[in-house]
Parts: structure tokens; C-alpha cells; sequence
């Protein structure tokens, strides 16, 4: 990819994961400055600070503590300044409801995180490059 660095914030209290999701980006040449939260109430206190700068991308797992990750979503798509940012969820989450109901707020992907790990790294590595792309990144 490009040599331009991506502002990632993730949302995600399984540092296994958050290991994982540096991994992937790492390996498909993604520069990013990846800000890290393990509960939806420190990413919304910190993404709705005024003169925070918006992030490129939002990867957000739905099983997090304090405020779940579609109230976490709901939020984002009702704040001006954050409504246009995408956001993928990364979840272990395979309901057909999850899906729908975080489709339907604004979501602009789904992946449900694959329990072996290339199909982890190449999905999520894949995911987060093609919506950096369609966002004109």
C-alpha cells in the first residue's frame, strides 16, 4: 500500500487479538498509527473529544466491556463529525442479528473473526486495505 499512515482506532479488550490486528496490518504493508482501546466507554470518551483527529478507519469488536460495541456504533453514526467514518466490525459474533442490526447503523463491513490464523491475518489484513481504498485513502 501506499506510504501514507492510516489513523486506526481499535475497540477490542482481547489482547490476543489486538496482537493479531497489528500483525495483520503489518503483513499486508499497511502503515498505520493504531490506537488501542479495551472497552467502548475509553473509545467514545477519547473519539468524541472535539479536537481529537477523526480516524481513518474504526475496527470495533461487539463483545467489549462497559458499553457494548453497537451502542459504541450507534453513537459514532449520531456524532457529525464521526457519522462518515467507516467501520468494520471484528467480531466472534456469527449471528444473523448481530450482522443485520450493525448493517442497518451504519457498519460498512462484517467479519467474523476466523479461529484459524492466516484466514485471521489474511481477512482482516484484506478488510481493513479495501476499506481504506474505498475511502479513498
Amino acid at each position: 500500500m501506499a506510504s501514507k499512515t492510516a489513523r486506526i482506532v481499535l475497540v477490542e479488550d482481547n489482547p490476543g487479538d489486538v496482537f493479531l490486528v497489528r500483525k495483520a496490518l503489518k503483513e499486508k504493508g499497511i502503515a498505520v498509527d493504531l490506537t488501542c482501546f479495551e472497552d467502548g466507554q475509553e473509545a467514545l470518551k477519547s473519539l468524541l473529544q472535539p479536537r481529537r483527529k477523526v480516524p481513518d478507519l474504526i475496527l470495533l469488536d461487539l463483545n467489549v466491556p462497559k458499553i457494548d460495541g453497537v451502542d459504541v456504533l450507534r453513537t459514532v453514526r449520531n456524532t457529525p463529525h464521526l457519522a462518515d467514518v467507516p467501520v468494520l466490525i471484528l467480531t466472534s459474533s456469527a449471528s444473523p442479528t448481530d450482522i443485520h442490526r450493525t448493517a442497518l447503523l451504519g457498519a460498512a463491513r462484517y467479519i467474523t473473526k476466523p479461529s484459524e490464523l492466516y484466514d485471521f491475518l489474511r481477512e482482516v489484513g484484506r478488510g481493513v486495505e479495501e476499506m481504506l481504498l474505498a475511502s479513498g485513502w
